[in-house]
């Protein structure tokens, strides 16, 4: 009765085992998937002059010299 209860036992862990594993997996496919569109979306953006202005410090920066807080 025993091993019998014992493969019972395996074999709800084992269902149980792979229902989880296969939510996970969905949900890390989800995940990969909307970050992947964000980054493609972002990288899309940044193409767009007004926006990479707006968006990025340096593209303001871009031709003015450094002025140092040191000069003498």
């Amino acid at each position: 009765m025993s091993r019998k209860h014992d493969k019972l036992a395996s074999r709800r862990y084992e269902d149980l085992f792979l229902l989880f594993s296969k939510r996970v997996e969905r949900v890390l496919a989800i995940v990969l998937i909307v970050l992947l569109s964000a980054t493609i979306c972002a990288q899309a953006i940044l193409q767009i002059p007004y926006f990479r202005h707006l968006l990025v410090k340096v593209e303001r920066l871009e031709g003015n010299p450094y002025v140092s807080s040191r000069t003498k």
